[in-house]
């Protein structure tokens, strides 16, 4: 029989894809490292000759095209949200019987996994190909990182079996613990950076703007969430075995179950047995598993009300304090930080920790010289939690003037805080300029520590505004800059005056409007001039808006340095307005609708986006007012309630094809 390239190579790409599935979905390798790289060269030989039979997907192009310059941005078609923390078993019950009450239905199906620690990812697959994978970022917009990706080799890309059109799959990329070691062996043969831990070491080969260094890192991947498209699964579970058909490699800690009680006893029992997996976990999530029944419950600003990451205590460390240090926020507030002697703590190694207000220090009677016991609460900024051994001498007492500026410090009778009211503290002024420029806020590449530091410093930067009346020979003069990063940090801040409105609201670091809140407000009013001649009353109308938001957002635009800074921004050409909504057609524009029952392949929320990308208002509840209601499979009351009133009712299929 003579020899078919085409043939044989379609063969071995199909024999390696099967011996990644047996090593990386199913931990049963069949063959060893070294029988596997011999059919992965032999393979990639046969491409080289042949390069007529060159595939896209095939195991050996996971290394991608040429290094990128940067990341493109994407817009993810649902929010990637943040999840709800938990640590005790009080606060789970109080979580599951507020969701008992709004589903009005005492008892529920959950689903349990193992919280991966690792870095979300997004994966786009069009007719069951993957086209597109990108990184959480904002929640809303993340950052393109195909090229990084496709270097992950259990991540499929090619799914046998997919549904049709788009299919988006989310989960966690994360490095054994075996693996992080063995790569920080050879980081240090090679003199280069040492990842803290599995999250970082994942965070950082992601980031590479070259793929093969991404490639040479032994990255790995779990689904665990949906995304968008149409699937047949009606529930979390369902979908779950519906990726690991698909290929994918899912959480092995799983447990499906209608008792909280039951959750409460699995979390308990699994906190030894979670340091015996290859990878790190610092707890368990608990998802609502009908998707019904998540619409229902729907999103706070920021995390999703059908889910709750039940964590396990902050791993502590003792150490020696070794100094009490003030530093001062961008607000003016002084926060005593205390130096340590350097500990690990929770796979980081640690020499700094908050002691947060003065009060506290008293409460601890902390001296330096003293051994504590540390944590990393919820794995982010390390606190001391109580002194085990008091061997320092003198007590901890509160500057009388400000570490950075001189000038005195200020105390508000009945508050615990010590402020620095100096506008032109140059701590404060560097905090403020750090936070404009960051990536949630401006997003000005290149304008770090290092540069606000001496940009503040020689007196070149003292407000935002000051950022856009920098030139060449500012930049120029200061270290380590030449020619090309000059120009670039130069275009960074051109870029970053095109940024929509809720960036700039978020920038301008108004008290009590982080990123999610700055992005409903500039949506709501669409221009700046429109949110600064609000009332306190209108700004009550929008939704997720409090009393304290409101307040907080009429006394910033009413205060007269808020408004000259605003007028300065304003000269520089900064954009001051909101885009509008992207919409597919406005074809169902001016009416109102409501969804009920379960859409084949869709959850109602996606179904009401979609509507509302054809320019619909959708509701919850159905009126005299709502203009049609899409009865799907399993409608309840909410049909009832149409029939009763006179409201027109169509089928899912019938609204499709409207929209088509």
């Amino acid at each position: 029989m003579s020899f078919n390239p085409a043939e044989e190579i379609e063969k071995l790409r199909k024999e390696i894809e099967h011996h990644n599935h047996l090593y990386y979905d199913l931990d049963d390798p069949v063959l060893s490292d070294t029988q596997y790289d011999q059919l992965y060269q032999k393979l990639k030989d046969l491409e080289a000759r042949y390069p007529q039979f060159a595939a896209a997907d095939s195991p050996t192009q996971k290394v991608g095209g040429k290094a990128s310059t940067a990341f493109s941005p994407v817009v993810h078609r649902t929010p990637m949200m943040s999840l709800d923390n938990s640590y005790n078993a009080e606060d789970v019950r109080a979580w599951h019987e507020r969701c008992a009450k709004m589903l009005s239905c005492p008892v529920f199906d959950m689903v349990l996994e193992a919280k991966i620690d690792g870095v979300s990812c997004s994966l786009t697959y069009t007719d069951g190909v993957l086209t597109t994978a990108a990184s959480r970022g904002d929640g809303k917009t993340g950052e393109d990182i195909t090229a990084n990706v496709l270097t992950v080799k259990d991540i499929p890309h090619r799914i046998a079996n997919a549904p049709a059109g788009i299919l988006e799959i989310r989960g966690e990329i994360y490095l054994e613990k075996k693996d992080l070691a063995q790569l920080n062996e050879k980081q240090a043969a090679a003199n280069q950076i040492i990842f803290a831990n599995t999250r970082n070491a994942a965070a950082g080969s992601l980031r590479q703007k070259d793929p093969s260094v991404t490639m040479r890192r032994p990255l790995k991947f779990f689904a665990h969430s949906f995304g968008f498209g149409r699937i047949n699964a009606g529930g979390f579970g369902d979908f779950i075995d519906d990726c690991r058909k698909w290929g994918f490699a899912v959480s092995p800690v799983r447990l499906r179950t209608s008792s909280i009680e039951e959750i409460i006893q699995f979390y308990q029992d699994f906190n030894d047995k979670r340091r015996t997996l290859p990878f790190d976990t610092d707890g368990l999530v608990i998802k609502v598993n009908s998707f019904d029944q998540q619409r229902i419950l729907g999103n706070t600003a920021k995390s999703p009300r059908w889910a709750i990451a039940f964590k396990y205590p902050a791993e502590q460390a003792t150490t020696t304090v070794k100094n009490v240090l003030f530093s001062v926020g961008r607000s003016g507030v002084i926060t005593p930080v205390a130096q340590v002697e350097p500990v690990s703590c929770a796979g980081v190694v640690i020499s700094n920790a908050t002691l947060h207000n003065f009060d506290e220090i008293k409460r601890l009677g902390l001296r330096v010289g003293d051994k504590i016991i540390l944590e990393r609460a919820g794995e982010v900024i390390p606190k001391v939690v109580k002194v085990v051994q008091h061997l320092g001498q003198a007590d901890i007492q509160p500057p009388v003037s400000c570490p950075a500026c001189g000038r005195p410090v200020y105390k508000a009778e009945g508050e615990v805080g010590y402020y620095c009211v100096n506008p032109a503290c140059p701590a404060q002024i560097k905090g403020r300029i750090l936070h404009y420029a960051s990536r949630a806020a401006m997003d000005i590449d290149g304008m770090g520590d290092a540069v606000v530091n001496e940009l503040v410093n020689r007196r070149f930067v003292s407000n935002f505004a000051d950022l856009y009346n920098l030139n060449f020979f500012h930049l120029l003069s200061l270290e380590n800059f030449k020619e090309k990063k000059s120009q670039n940090l130069l275009d960074g801040l051109e870029a970053s005056k095109k940024r929509p409105l809720s960036r700039l609201l978020f920038a301008l670091g108004i008290a009590f409007v982080g990123a999610k809140t700055a992005e409903v407000l500039a949506d709501h009013f669409h221009t700046l001039d429109a949110l600064m001649n609000a009332s306190i009353d209108e700004l009550q109308t929008v939704p997720d808006v409090g009393t304290a938001v409101s307040q907080s957002v009429y006394d910033f635009f009413h205060d007269p340095a808020a408004k000259e800074q605003i007028e300065l921004l304003r000269a520089t050409g900064l954009n001051f307005t909101q885009p509008q909504k992207q919409m597919s057609s406005r074809i169902l524009e001016g009416k109102t609708i409501v969804f009920t029952g379960e859409i084949e392949g869709m959850t109602r929320t996606q179904a009401e986006q979609l509507a509302r990308q054809h320019g619909a208002k959708t509701s919850g509840s159905v009126s005299a007012k709502t203009t049609f209601v899409v009865a799907a499979k399993a409608a309840g009351g909410k049909l009832k309630k149409a029939q009763s009133l006179g409201v027109k009712i169509i089928s899912a299929e019938e609204f499709f094809k409207m929209i088509q």
